[in-house]
């Protein structure tokens, strides 16, 4: 049911004529996202899809150049639904609407976050376009596979339901109950580890030009989630290799 609701909703938001897709988020909420641009890219005849993940004057100023605020739908994102940030970048993009004559801008905002938060209760209240409440049991870094990630792909273009598949096949090949020689995500956190208690704790990502996104997605999950009190593996993206 859900499959069928992302998709029902992002053709509906394809045919109305919508130009533009600009994601207010930060973080967990708009890393996975990003990177599914960066390495998936949009497909033809689908809005073109923006991230805003910045308060920087400079960032805002670049998505106003670009964007038609009437023809253009917000997707605010946010797991805890207080985050200041996207909240205050969703109150600028509404003043926009509101300067270009559109009487009911909450029709252009939809809201991503978890049940009961405060954007949740605000989406429902201003009659935002929709609200999709996103299992609170899921970390804000482990949300691709779901609503944070999979509506953003959906409005790209891309199948949400086929993401779906191909992460479940890749959660049983790497369930707890598989052999370790063919477990590719036992056989590089052993990796990791054993560097690391070598004394071996930074960890250079390397990747293909095309990939060079994910890098940015594995520096949080490694940083963010395996560092705690004073111990882990610190990733570096970016670096040059020689």
């Amino acid at each position: 049911p859900a499959m069928s609701r992302v998709q029902a909703f992002t053709d509906a938001v394809r045919q109305e004529g919508f130009t533009h897709v600009a994601l207010l988020g930060m973080g967990g909420s708009s890393l996975a996202p990003e990177v599914l641009r960066a390495v998936l890219g949009v497909r033809p005849g689908w809005p073109a899809f923006h991230m805003l993940d910045s308060t920087d004057p400079g960032s805002i100023a670049a998505l106003d150049a670009i964007i038609d605020p009437p023809r253009t739908l917000f997707l605010l994102a946010s797991k805890s639904g207080g985050t200041i940030e996207p909240n205050s970048m969703a109150a600028y993009c509404k003043s926009r609407l509101e300067s270009a004559g559109v009487p009911r801008g909450a029709a252009n905002f939809v809201a991503i976050t978890d049940d009961g938060t405060a954007l949740h209760r605000r989406a429902v209240d201003e009659g935002f376009r929709d609200v999709f409440v996103n299992p609170s049991d899921i970390g804000g870094r482990y949300s691709a596979i779901s609503f944070f990630g999979l509506v953003p792909a959906a409005l790209m273009g891309h199948d949400a339901a086929e993401l779906v598949d191909w992460a479940r096949a890749m959660l049983w090949l790497c369930g707890p109950d598989r052999p370790m020689g063919t477990n590719s995500a036992a056989l590089l956190g052993a990796a990791m580890a054993e560097g690391a208690l070598a004394g071996r704790d930074k960890l250079t990502i390397a990747a293909p030009r095309t990939l060079e996104a994910v890098g940015l997605w594995i520096d949080q999950l490694v940083a963010e989630s395996t560092g705690k009190n004073g111990r882990g593996v610190i990733p570096v993206t970016g670096e040059a290799l020689g």
